[in-house]
């Protein structure tokens, strides 16, 4: 049997009593836990389902929306420092032309993503400022949804 040092409380499983301290597993309920949790930002999260056996997955809720402007000061940008999970990137809808997104590197015409007035795109990210934007002509707007 494999001994847990340090147990992670699942809330949802309800477990009575609570485990403390070391605790000994077999095999079977290792296999158990494996399929019934997942493990991310150092905790253990359930995972459930419908009783059809759908797994139920769903987006985080919206922590902020904020807009970035293109002014003649600069034409490249960098999102500020948001941690987040997931970003939706779109174009306002009445910007004249494209702008370009690209995450973890430098925007540039060659390599990122354009948007046209009203298109969207996601992506996950850890940190919006690991999101970075091209704006080509000035008065242009580019709004961020991002998740938390």
């Amino acid at each position: 049997m494999t001994v847990i040092n340090k147990s992670m409380n699942v809330s949802e499983l309800n477990i009575q009593p609570p485990l403390e301290g070391k605790a000994r597993l077999s095999d079977e309920v290792q296999q158990t836990l494996s399929i019934l949790t997942a493990f991310g930002s150092y905790q253990r999260k359930a995972l459930r389902c419908s009783e059809s056996g759908v797994l139920s997955v769903a987006s985080s809720r919206i922590k902020d929306i904020l807009h970035y402007d293109y002014n003649a000061a600069k034409l490249q940008k960098t999102a500020g420092n948001y941690p987040c999970t997931e970003c939706m990137v779109m174009a306002h809808p009445d910007n004249d032309n494209t702008v370009w997104v690209r995450p973890h590197k430098k925007a540039v015409l060659t390599n990122s993503w354009p948007l046209a007035k009203g298109e969207v795109i996601g992506f996950t990210i850890d940190n919006l400022n690991q999101l970075n934007m091209l704006f080509t002509t000035v008065g242009q707007t580019i709004i961020i949804a991002y998740t938390r």
